[in-house]
């Protein structure tokens, strides 16, 4: 790595711009204006937002710890490994706030039914396969960046059992469109953009912070 600073913001033009204009674009397409319900005294417009604004501030943490980390080993003598893991998973969870969404927006593109429901499992079950094969093969450490931290990883090679054997980045693939399965369930709109939002905004991820740090990682191999 020649310049780390260089090395430390590649991408992240096209990564955060890119973010942006998604953000724009489905704020301007979601129609919450007849809709006035309320949970926990937020409304649904809120809670558009509050889905639609976690996804970045977790990929936002995340390029800041793993850059910051392969650059300089700022989190190592900062928060540490353990101390970066609590607040990424704290941001795991709450993500699940766009479930609410679902509820407090339902049936506002479409009224849903057994088919609908049928569907959503469908898509649903690429998702949780995935994460069934992320706990027993790969490791909710190895997929929270753990090889950023732990030297050790770069002799381990990537995963080609459970999911991984169709897939290399089954996360980003599948797991992901766990969002839309409950988009389809719930007929509401609002969802639907969140989860295209999501889906988009992590392969924007990927290929501008986690490919090339996995060049950094891994090298040849």
């Amino acid at each position: 790595m020649e310049n780390k600073l260089s090395f430390f913001f590649k991408n992240q033009i096209l990564n955060w711009g890119g973010n942006v204009i998604l953000f724009y674009i489905g704020v301007q397409l979601v129609d919450l204006q007849n809709n006035n319900n309320k949970f926990l005294q937020i409304s649904v417009l809120n809670w558009f937002i509050i889905a639609m604004s976690i996804p970045i501030i977790h990929q936002g943490y995340v390029w800041i710890c793993w850059r910051a980390e392969l650059c300089w080993k700022s989190i190592s003598s900062t928060i540490g490994f353990k101390g970066y893991i609590f607040i990424f998973f704290i941001l795991i969870i709450t993500r699940l706030s766009a479930i609410i969404l679902c509820f407090v927006d339902y049936g506002s593109l479409y009224t849903p039914g057994w088919f609908a429901w049928i569907l959503a499992i469908i898509i649903f079950i690429p998702g949780a396969y995935t994460m069934y094969s992320v706990k027993k093969y790969f490791g909710f450490l190895r997929a929270a960046g753990a090889d950023h931290f732990d030297s050790k990883y770069r002799d381990i090679p990537f995963e080609r059992r459970g999911i991984f054997k169709w897939t290399s980045n089954a996360m980003y693939t599948f797991a992901i469109g766990i969002p839309f399965s409950f988009a389809v369930a719930t007929g509401s709109q609002s969802m639907f953009i969140v989860a295209i939002f999501t889906y988009i905004s992590i392969w924007l991820h990927y290929f501008c912070t986690e490919k090339e740090d996995f060049k950094v990682i891994y090298g040849n191999n």
